[in-house]
């Protein structure tokens, strides 16, 4: 037994402040959990692990409808979280496992689920934005109200895809919401080092495409921004591009050597999970209650592991693209 699916619902049932807390813990308690997987050997490579992040992610993908689609980074895991794909198989594909959505060909950051809408992301830097072009202009050639969220990196603004894409979204207006994960670094990079206008919602008007720019600890107010432009999107507005302000509170990569980060760039950070908890104390929330949620998702983490590592490995028949036949005389 895995993680039981969900399917994309009614943006109502998936926005409320407890879920969204909930949602958020589960993406923070997986990425916390992922290191000690990758110490037991479990998981190989390096990760791109999204801690501090989760309000961007959650909130955004708590607005989407059946039929929406998203188009990811290469720092997926809260939108995978969000859009509701099943833990145990998304942590089986991480393992290189068959029971995997790509039966473990993929890994970490290629994980395509389409009964849940999200096209699989990859490590190329700008890549989702093409994708959602083309999507985009599906949906609006079938005029059902779909909408595209593409969720792409401050890293990508100075590519040929940002800026083309967004030429073609706004000449063509397309249903598509460009979300920019501003965490203030190209890998390594400080945006202020490759980016004159650290604003990056401005550059929207140079395209005519409206622009807003969000507290990314904040998921109810990524919530409410991403909702806004759906709304516009399925309207016939056309395209929206969002910025959110977040913090990368991990390294980039297990790759990553450090030493390019000030010691004061923490002073005012905002855990976007604490954020939502306090705000539900506030409202009434008992400690009880959130703590019930923790232990929730810890139980829901276990059984996806469990299921994960149960998973068998790939037949290696399974795992060969092509393979010719060869009688021994050359080919050619």
């Amino acid at each position: 037994m895995h993680t039981s699916t969900r399917e994309p619902e009614s943006t109502t049932l998936t926005n409320t402040p407890l879920e969204l807390f909930r949602r958020m813990t589960l993406a923070r308690r997986l990425d916390e959990r992922i290191p000690a997987l990758q110490e037991a050997g479990l998981i190989k490579g390096p990760m791109h692990l999204g801690i501090g992040q989760e309000a961007v992610g959650i909130g955004a993908t708590s607005v989407l409808d059946r039929g929406d689609l998203v188009t990811a980074t290469h720092r997926p895991h809260a939108l995978y979280v969000g859009c509701g794909l099943p833990l145990g198989p998304t942590l089986a594909e991480m393992m290189g496992r068959a029971g995997g959505q790509g039966k473990g060909r993929g890994g970490h950051m290629l994980v395509g689920d389409r009964d849940h809408g999200l096209l699989g992301p990859s490590g190329i830097v700008g890549h989702s934005l093409l994708l959602a072009v083309g999507h985009g202009l599906a949906h609006k050639r079938a005029r059902e109200g779909r909408v595209t969220l593409c969720v792409t990196g401050d890293g990508s603004v100075n590519s040929g895809a940002f800026n083309e894409s967004l030429n073609m979204l706004a000449l063509w207006q397309l249903p598509v919401v460009v979300l920019v994960e501003n965490n203030g670094y190209g890998l390594s990079v400080r945006l202020d080092r490759h980016v004159y206008e650290t604003e990056l919602h401005r550059r929207g008007a140079a395209y005519g495409v409206p622009a807003v720019r969000v507290d990314g600890s904040d998921v109810e107010a990524v919530r409410d921004a991403v909702a806004g432009a759906f709304v516009r999107a399925r309207t016939g507005g056309g395209p929206t591009l969002v910025e959110a302000v977040t913090f990368r509170d991990c390294a980039f990569s297990g790759a990553d050597r450090g030493g390019y980060r000030q010691e004061d760039e923490w002073e005012g950070y905002v855990d976007p999970v604490e954020l939502a908890a306090a705000r539900l104390r506030a409202a009434g929330t008992s400690p009880e209650d959130l703590a019930r949620v923790t232990g929730e998702v810890d139980a829901e983490l276990d059984e996806a592991v469990a299921f994960a590592t149960a998973s068998p490995w790939p037949d290696p028949a399974d795992m060969r693209v092509y393979a010719a036949q060869w009688d021994g005389e050359d080919p050619r």
